[in-house]
Formats: structure tokens, sequence, C-alpha cells
């Protein structure tokens, strides 16, 4: 058994206090470490580096909270809303494993090579963890599928912490050779669950929305957090690791207004910053510390004039902000969502089971609404691509119509038309006093008959929740649409695990169904 001390302080409210921290590694590989902290300061006049910063930056507590936060410390609601994330985020990543670009993705990194220590879902081979985290998180948001923060500017958080887990759970593994340094069910729950909480808090503070493709940008740090938990990262690295990733923060919005393959890409760059950050920082390298409040830190240069610092640390360690996510029912972009409820409902209602049946099919919205969509060109109508088709209004509500359903294969179906035929003659009408962001759907059977349904927070939502029959459900139509045949076995196998998943000695169990 070996040990490890080290002392600092902090300054909250006007009072001071110091912290001993002392790590203890044992011999069966397992560390531990316990934390004392009394009034006062250790030394009268600070000569730290660190203390400045412990002391001055938001960062700081957020390190602190991932660091001396344990399994049992985390609520029961917190520790179920990161398995349901772990579901509903390994089922995307296997519903998006053969969609386009991860060939190519894989193609380029593969030819590389590199350490085989992480395994890529459903390839049959290792790679580098950050190479192999950056495959298996861009899979993972390809469909669009994933988990979404409706109230922090829809950030995916799911895809970039779940593919730095997995990736660190195989790289531990493989330095150790076997059980020493296996990672437990329970760790991967607390891991998720901090990383959850981290990027969550970076994107509710974030107001303003200014163009960043936030499950990239933010995502990262949640990635990166979840990382330095897992193998070990004491306060002090944590915090370099924060750092060295927001030299990695990047991603933009234009990609989906392109069409292009890099959206799903960019989240693959979180994950994968989100493991070399950590391991980086473990080696005693360095990165910004002052990294959300300081001058050039990431409020101030991100979000200039479009931040709340205070929501970064509001509740920290009693609300745990993984909790508030949604999970899709469509593979699509979430704004679009409610739009999609309001089609089926209608169709329901009116008891449509043709799209001749439909004589027209009006969309009223607010007039920045409706320009997004309508003012955008053919593509909202007729999209090339299926990036384009994840956000593309009048498309999505013509499939939810003519198909009653909005599954993978619908989005997929650019060249379906009938969808294209009722897509055509979709109107859109534009009202000042709608609220920005509200809509409502008037749908006109041939017969006469009409319905307007208004359109209301969209299922999936904390509010609305889907069901863990529902995720099941879902995990097992993304596996149908896997790159290969998956055996219902394996399925049932990973559903299972995830179940209880505290109770595995072993959470690289995961990922061995689907290893390839």
């Amino acid at each position: 058994m070996s040990h490890q001390m080290c002392a600092y302080t902090s300054a909250f409210a006007g009072a001071t206090i110091t912290y001993c921290e002392l790590g203890i590694h044992f011999k069966s590989g397992s560390y531990r470490r316990i934390e004392i902290a009394w009034p006062g300061s250790i030394r009268d006049k600070p000569s730290n580096p660190w203390e400045k910063i412990m002391t001055d930056d938001a960062a700081w507590p957020l390190v602190r909270h991932v660091c001396r936060t344990f399994y049992a410390d985390l609520p029961a609601s917190a520790v179920e809303s990161a398995r349901r994330d772990i579901l509903d985020t390994f089922g995307c990543m296997l519903g998006g494993s053969g969609s386009p670009g991860i060939d190519e993705l894989f193609a380029v990194i593969g030819r590389w090579g590199g350490r085989e220590e992480s395994r890529v879902l459903l390839r049959g081979t290792r790679l580098p963890a950050p190479q192999a985290a950056l495959l298996n998180a861009s899979m993972g948001h390809a469909l669009d599928f994933d988990d979404t923060l409706d109230t922090g500017g829809s950030i995916h958080p799911g895809v970039s912490v779940l593919g730095s887990v997995l990736a660190v759970c195989d790289s531990l593994g493989c330095a150790s050779g076997g059980a020493n340094e296996a990672v437990t069910g329970g760790d991967v729950l607390l891991a998720v669950a901090l990383g959850l909480d981290i990027s969550c808090r970076i994107a509710l503070a974030s107001t303003l929305d200014r163009g960043w493709h936030r499950t990239a940008a933010i995502g990262v740090f949640g990635a990166t957090a979840a990382a330095g938990k897992l193998i070990g990262l004491t306060p002090e690295q944590m915090l370099a690791a924060l750092g060295i990733a927001y030299s990695h923060a990047a991603g933009n919005r234009q990609c989906i207004l392109d069409g292009a393959l890099t959206k799903r890409m960019q989240a693959g760059q979180a994950a994968s910053a989100g493991v070399f950050s950590a391991v980086l920082a473990q080696t005693g390298f360095t990165g910004a510390r002052n990294i959300f409040n300081g001058r050039f830190g990431f409020l101030e240069l991100y979000q200039p004039n479009g931040y709340d610092a205070s929501v970064l640390l509001r509740d920290l360690g009693t609300a745990f902000r993984g909790e508030a996510l949604s999970y899709k029912p469509y593979p699509c972009g979430r704004p679009l969502h409610a739009a999609i409820d309001a089609a089926l409902m209608a169709r329901a209602r009116l008891k449509i089971e043709r799209p001749d049946g439909i004589q027209s099919v009006t969309i009223e919205a607010d007039p920045a609404g409706h320009s997004e969509q309508f003012g955008r060109g053919p593509a909202k109508r007729r999209p090339t691509q299926v990036v384009e088709a994840q956000f593309a209004q009048p498309f999505l509500v013509a499939t939810a119509l003519v198909h009653g359903k909005v599954g993978i294969a619908e989005v997929d179906g650019l060249g379906d038309a009938s969808v294209l035929s009722l897509s055509d003659r979709i109107a859109g009408v534009a009202r000042d006093h709608r609220p920005r962001g509200s809509l409502s759907i008037t749908l006109q059977r041939t017969d006469g008959r009409s319905l307007t349904v208004e359109a209301s927070d969209p299922i999936g939502s904390p509010e609305k929740p889907l069901t863990t029959a529902q995720l099941e459900a879902k995990f097992r139509d993304c596996a149908r649409n896997a790159m290969q045949p998956l055996s219902d076995t394996g399925v049932d196998r990973v559903l299972a695990a995830i179940g209880r998943l505290e109770t595995l000695p072993d959470a690289r169990e995961l990922m061995t169904a689907f290893a390839g």
C-alpha cells in the first residue's frame, strides 16, 4: 500500500477552508481518496501556485465536485438517469455504426493503426483509446437520435461522455492485463453521471446561441471529466485536464446548414479529446486554469454577453443536471420533434391511412421559425442528404403523415415519391403574434374535415418521458439498423447488463457482444 497527500485552500463566501486529501493505492490496484477539511489556512501567505486559481475560477469547485463524488454519494435519481443515458446512447452507437461517413473515418484512422487497446464497435479491431472514442462517438451521433438537453441549446452530451468512458474502460484493462484495473459498472455509472452533469451545467450557463455545435464545443468538458474520473486524476490534474480540453473546444453548426458529415465527426472529436486531455494531464502537462471566468476564458471568449456564470455552480453536488435530459423518439433534430408530434396526432385523430386522403397541410409558426424552415431553399422539402433531412421540417412532417411514424428508415427515405409530393404541397405561414418557437399544424382531409393541433412540449422530455420499455424498443430498433446483423441473444445480454450495471465487476462486458 502506498499513499500520497496534498493540501490546498479554498475561499467561498468570505470563509477560508483548508482541505487535506489523502490518496491510498492498494496492492489490489484500487485507489481511494479521503478528504479532510478544517477552518483556516495552512499558510498565512499563500505560496502554492494553484492557490489563486482554486479561489477564483468556477473550474476549481467543478473539479473538486468530480474528484470528491463517489458512487455512494449519487442520489438514486442520478444513477437511474445515467443508466437511461447509457442505454439510449449505446443503442444510438449501434444504429449509426453503418451510417455515411463512418466507413471513411474508420478507413483513415484504421490505416494509421497504433496501440491496440480500445475496441471499436462492430469493427473487430482495437485502436488507441482516443481514436476508438472518436469512432464510437461519431457512430452515436450519426443518426441524430441521441439524448438532448432541451433547455441547454439542444446539446447532446451522452455520446462524447460514453465514447470516452468505453475507450478508457478498455484502455485501463489493457494496461494492467486484466482484473486489477478493471472498471466496474458502478464506476461507469458514476463517471457518466458526473460527465453529463459537467456538460449540462456549461450548456445551461451559456444562455445565448452563438452558432457553436454544443455537443462538441461543450461536450468535450464532460468527456474529459468522465475519463479523468475513471483514471483517478487528482483535483490538480483534473483542473489541468479541463484546461487542456478547453484547447480542444470547437465545433460549428454551419455543417448542419450545409448537410456535412462533420457534424457527426465533431461529437467524436469531443470524446477523443476528452480521453487525450485526461491522460495527458496525468503526466503533469498543464492547461489553462482560469477556464471559465478568465479574461479569455470559455464564457467571455465563446459566449460574450451571453452567459450566466452562477449557473455553473448552482446546487452543485445536490442536483445532477443529466436528470433533465430528453430522449428522442425520432432520429432527427430535437427542435423538429414538436411538429412531428402534432402531425402524428392530427393524422390519428382524422384517421388518415393513405396520403391521397390529405387535401392540405399548413404549418403556422413565428416569423423566425417560419423563415428557418420555409425560407432556406428546396433542401427543407427535398433533402439530398440525411443530415439535411434530419433538420427539414416540411420533409419530416410529410414523412410522419405518409407513414404514420418517423424512424431510421423513414428519415433515410430521401427518394420516397409520396413523401416528396406531400412535402412540396405543405404551406408555411408566419404569424407575428406567436411566441418564438411555437407552431401549429392544420391538416385537412379530401372530404373537407380538418383539424388544427397546437404543438406542445415534445415527447421524450422529463415532463413526457419515454418509458424504460420504449427505450429498450428504441435500442432494438437501432440494433436492427446496425452495420451487420446482431443476434437477439446479444441484444438481450447487453440490455440485461445495463439493467444491472452497478453489479458488474468488469464494465468491459458491455462491449463484448458487439466488439465484432
